[in-house]
């Protein structure tokens, strides 16, 4: 399983890009819509004003995740290996979500 972390700042924010993310056979315009076109997506994790490279420093605090395919979805990034991170085989995406959000709260009460 893999997790990306994107931003949602266009027209429409999260709800737009997320819409965008679940509609089947779209045009590719963004790395993820190769995967998202290819696979399933298995669930969304909303983190409004949250920043994609917080969310990936977090995520790579957590046990077995990895970044697997460098500077996939970050090309544009010069902190993050990647933006698209491999999860462990077995992890529950709620206790996922709620580890990212406090290493991010965190990360943003040190600063």
């Amino acid at each position: 399983m893999y997790l990306y972390a994107g931003s949602a700042y266009g027209p429409g924010g999260i709800p737009a890009r997320v819409k965008r993310h679940l509609k089947p056979d779209k045009k590719v315009h963004w790395h993820i819509d190769r995967l998202t076109n290819a696979g399933t997506v298995v669930s969304v994790i909303p983190v409004p004003g949250g920043k994609e490279c917080a969310i990936v420093a977090a995520a790579l605090r957590l046990p077995g995740v990895s970044a697997p395919s460098p500077e996939f979805g970050s090309s544009d990034c010069a902190i993050c290996p990647a933006h698209l991170l491999r999860l462990p085989d077995r992890i529950a995406l709620d206790a996922l979500a709620a580890d990212i959000a406090d290493l991010i709260l965190v990360k943003s009460e040190g600063e």
